[in-house]
């Protein structure tokens, strides 16, 4: 594949699926990302686990600008989170641990197509760990004429440079639920 590359897999996602089925609370705890104008993040759900410290927000632009993460409630209830993101930040030589969000897209939603961009996108790598997903849930990206299409198994993390176009289509008949990472990293450059 050209534009998705996989650092992992056959990691254990089952306790931390368990205990995000303890806390549906959790879910749109804070909706910003789902209901600002022209999100591309309408049609999906999310845990915010780590980012800028919501005391700290007035607008998306500044908020997503240049910051120090904090952990959110979710990290205290999730603990099945730390030995995941931990391994992960060591298996990709990490330096500084940036935002960690769980997504969840219902069968019949996606993500539409989208750039990220900004600070956090250039100072951090992107790596998304598939808790749930089934056939006909696809990650999508298009880039340089290349358009490709991803299905990760259960337990599977991959590298994304989330500045290329992509977009996610779940046609399954289940939730895909996916933990992404951000960590500073060298190691790919």
């Amino acid at each position: 594949m050209q534009h998705f590359l996989q650092v992992a897999s056959g990691v254990d996602v089952e306790p931390l699926m368990s205990e995000i089925s303890a806390h549906h609370e959790l879910w749109d705890a804070h909706k910003e990302r789902k209901e600002s104008n022209g999100t591309p993040h309408s049609r999906m759900s999310d845990i915010w686990v780590r980012y800028n410290d919501k005391a700290r927000y007035k607008d998306r632009e500044s908020f997503n600008a240049e910051h120090v993460p904090v952990w959110y409630p979710a990290w205290y209830a999730l603990p099945a989170l730390r030995p995941i993101i931990f391994d992960l930040m060591a298996a990709v030589q990490g330096e500084m641990l940036g935002g960690v969000l769980i997504t969840r897209i219902p069968a019949g939603g996606g993500i539409a197509p989208h750039v990220d961009c900004g600070w956090h996108v250039e100072y951090y790598d992107k790596f998304y760990v598939s808790l749930r997903s089934a056939p006909g849930a696809e990650f999508f990206c298009d880039h340089d004429g290349v358009t490709e299409a991803l299905n990760p198994a259960v337990g599977d993390i991959w590298r994304f440079d989330n500045r290329k176009n992509h977009w996610v289509e779940n046609r399954s008949g289940q939730d895909r639920i996916t933990l992404i990472v951000c960590i500073r990293t060298d190691k790919f450059k």
